[in-house]
């Protein structure tokens, strides 16, 4: 009787199509833009959200984010795909996905303070790609495989949710091809606080779009443990990670060791990214807001490039705190870099660099 509750209740919950929209707006002041300082800053509408989601009868459901980014004036999927809950602890889900690298075991990781994170720069992190994932859970035991036929494919090289690799300078373009990921993770109950480890990787070809040919391979790696108690939260993770491209036969530099990502910044080709991100959160009365989260995330990339365009180490140390009242979301940070000119942190000048930043976005 109590399973025929619930499944009738279940039946009830299910709503066919859900649309919600969202906007960003967003206020920076630099110091290492001279414009930004005379001027005290910018502030600019960044980015419009629309949110299809459904859930239907049989345990399928769809799930889709589509993103207007004004400043690259490009429309493209944060993610859309169908799934298809096999049971309650297994689905499959097909299209547009977030590739599984990162803490999170299946890619849901994002960084506290919302608009920078260096794996994410380095195309690493809450990527989207179309392909096929499914996730699976054995008692405190959580597994997830995918497979992702190659990035978002656009008219313009910029225009990709998340950075993506293009090119090697004066060598070749390329695209991620037919790439396998898989990760697990194990989360151990403490008595009112909980202990995930885990970790995930993920590899694959690139194909080198000028010779027609193989350009290489690449892969990454992550290891990471994520603590909760409470309000307060911790993360700590390592990634290892090597955009191996080969040289094209003709022209070109003799190094390979700087590769460009869509949004037109060199990286290192290699190098491991060592990360923390700690929080916490509470209730608040603060104008209109109720909850309150005070956080702190720090990048250190160690690159395995010997290119004097990306050979300098990055730091990467955000502090901010989170509003927000159910649609109503602030996040206020301030940035302070160092080499981090890919993720749009300063100029790769060997100094320190800090922005101040405001996010204010609503979504219903």
């Amino acid at each position: 009787m109590e399973d025929m509750q619930r499944r009738i209740a279940d039946l009830e919950d299910k709503v066919p199509l859900r649309v919600g929209v969202g906007v960003e707006t967003l206020y920076i002041l630099a110091d290492s833009d001279e414009s930004s300082r005379d001027k005290v800053g910018n502030y600019f509408l960044d980015k419009f959200e629309l949110s299809i989601n459904g859930d239907f009868d049989g345990g399928l459901y769809y799930r889709s984010r589509w993103d207007y980014q004004v400043t690259q004036q490009a429309f493209f999927p944060a993610w859309t795909y169908a799934g298809l809950e096999h049971n309650d602890d297994w689905s499959t889900e097909v299209g547009v996905i977030i590739q599984p690298l990162g803490a999170g075991v299946d890619g849901s990781y994002y960084d506290n303070s919302f608009l920078s994170d260096v794996p994410l720069w380095l195309g690493l992190a809450n990527n989207s790609e179309p392909g096929i994932k499914t996730k699976f859970k054995q008692g405190n035991m959580d597994w997830v495989f995918a497979f992702t036929k190659n990035a978002e494919l656009a008219s313009s090289p910029t225009a990709r949710f998340r950075p993506d690799l293009i090119a090697q300078d004066d060598l070749s373009e390329v695209e991620l091809n037919n790439t396998f990921h898989g990760g697990g993770a194990y989360t151990i109950d403490l008595d009112g606080a909980s202990l995930q480890l885990g970790s995930n990787g993920q590899y694959g070809d690139l194909y080198n779009t000028v010779t027609t040919e193989s350009g290489g391979e690449h892969w990454a790696a992550t290891a990471f443990a994520n603590y909760n108690a409470g309000g307060f939260a911790l993360t700590l993770q390592g990634m290892a990670y090597d955009y191996n491209l080969e040289r094209a036969p003709v022209g070109g530099p003799s190094t390979t060791d700087t590769v460009y990502l869509s949004q037109g910044k060199p990286i290192p080709a290699s190098g491991n990214v060592y990360s923390t991100r700690i929080s916490y959160t509470m209730p608040t009365s603060v104008g209109v807001f109720d909850t309150v989260k005070f956080y702190h995330d720090y990048d250190f990339l160690d690159s395995g490039s010997d290119d004097t365009i990306s050979s300098d180490d990055t730091q990467f140390s955000i502090a901010g705190v989170h509003l927000s009242r159910g649609a109503f979301n602030t996040w206020v940070s301030l940035y302070s870099s160092k080499n981090a000119d890919f993720a749009n942190g300063g100029p790769d000048d060997d100094t320190w660099n800090t922005q101040f930043t405001i996010v204010g976005a609503l979504y219903f």
